[in-house]
């Protein structure tokens, strides 16, 4: 792997975005093939959508990856770019195995073995030297990204790992688990350094904020909690009336580390100030379950609610107002934000990648190749989309028009 001068930035694409005007508006995805002139937005059509049964293959089928890697024997459950090393990508699945592999040529770079579970959570650190993986076995695994050899094990949760992510700036891991605790690292010895005990039910995120200063764990028993990760001691609690009322399922922070955004079972989103320890007010749309939110990297007030009727809502924090909303044929899987245009990505049980202008609700692109339910992607430096599914295949899309 050769370093791309530590640039964690994401290069803005080529596209041009329709509709500069900011505007209220509803798009569905629908699902026949593209129209292949048109490079900034797809056709509208029909799928048949996902059902319980064991996927068909739909004879409209498309599939309009770039690469693709087909090493994993169950479904991929989580997937994570290097955005130090160019063309590097990190996978795990219900095969019990993660694999880092090269995106450009869909070759496999290391076979990462040891977990005896399902690996749900997979990151590279800050440097991308540094690759954890995380299982339902309890166990978080360190690796050297460039050798594939194991460096440590991270001991102390009983149960599955709901949740795990990097510090900021440094080789300090946090993660969640089902057993109550978050616990946090150094990942250099293994040693463990903070653990956040309080919730009474499993973790179901735990992250640090931007500025790496303070820890937020949320929970199953309808919490969350703020955390000074130099002493584990807690800060504040969110929680009971104004708050939420059933499971707290997603969270995402606003970049300058004051606000959160969590979702939740109840169908609603809290927006609270983690300096005051206070709830702002709820963010009400949507009519089943939130499962996803992320919050924009160009209107830092604006937030993404994903939700498991197959809406997407687009906020304002401030004013506690919709904007806009989209929706997908399923339920939306995860919402992730570009890191520089005003671009909201979503995934979905539809078996499609939604790209979407936050501004308007106005669908840009659409990618489609999968035959079963995408359960995460993550976006690259040179415009990819990369995908993992139910049916154990890790797909590349291109974010940029084909050159002729």
């Amino acid at each position: 792997m050769e370093q791309d001068n530590n640039n964690d930035n994401i290069e803005g694409t080529e596209e041009t975005y329709i509709n500069p005007n900011e505007a209220h508006s509803e798009v569905v995805i629908d699902q026949k093939p593209v129209v292949e002139d048109d490079e900034d937005m797809m056709d509208e059509g029909g799928d048949e959508g996902m059902e319980d049964a064991e996927p068909e293959e739909d004879e409209d089928f498309v599939d309009e990856s770039v690469q693709g890697f087909f090493e994993h024997t169950d479904s991929v459950y989580c997937i994570n770019n290097n955005k130090v090393y160019p063309g590097v990508v990190a996978t795990g699945g219900g095969d019990d195995t993660a694999y880092i592999w090269n995106y450009t040529n869909g070759e496999k770079i290391h076979q990462l073995k040891g977990h005896t579970d399902s690996v749900s959570k997979i990151q590279f650190n800050f440097d991308g030297k540094l690759l954890a993986t995380g299982g339902m076995d309890g166990i978080v695994k360190i690796w050297d990204a460039q050798s594939g050899t194991l460096q440590v094990n991270l001991e102390g949760p009983t149960e599955s790992i709901e949740c795990m992510e990097w510090h900021p700036k440094g080789n300090i891991l946090l993660a969640g688990s089902s057993d109550c605790l978050a616990f946090m690292w150094s990942t250099l010895k293994g040693d463990i350094v903070g653990t956040f005990a309080g919730h009474n039910g499993p973790v179901t995120c735990a992250m640090f904020t931007p500025d790496g200063k303070k820890v937020i764990t949320t929970s199953e028993d309808r919490s969350m909690k703020v955390w000074n990760p130099k002493d584990s001691t807690n800060q504040f609690t969110f929680t009971g009336h104004g708050f939420h009322e059933n499971i707290i399922t997603c969270m995402d922070i606003r970049k300058d580390s004051v606000i959160a955004v969590t979702g939740g079972d109840d169908h609603f989103a809290c927006v609270s100030n983690l300096n005051t320890g206070k709830v702002i007010g709820k963010l009400n749309g949507h009519t089943d379950a939130i499962v996803s939110i992320s919050m924009s990297n160009v209107n830092q007030n604006w937030c993404h609610t994903g939700s498991l009727e197959g809406t997407i809502n687009v906020w304002d924090v401030n004013t506690l107002q919709q904007r806009s909303t989209f929706k997908h044929k399923n339920t939306v899987t995860k919402l992730l934000a570009h890191p520089t245009q005003p671009v909201v990505f979503s995934s979905s049980v539809d078996k499609t990648i939604g790209v979407w202008d936050e501004r308007n609700g106005q669908l840009i692109k659409q990618f489609r190749g999968h035959q079963d339910s995408i359960l995460d992607f993550d976006i690259t430096n040179d415009g990819r989309v990369i995908s993992a599914s139910d049916d154990k295949v890790s797909l590349v899309f291109s974010l940029n028009p084909p050159s002729n």
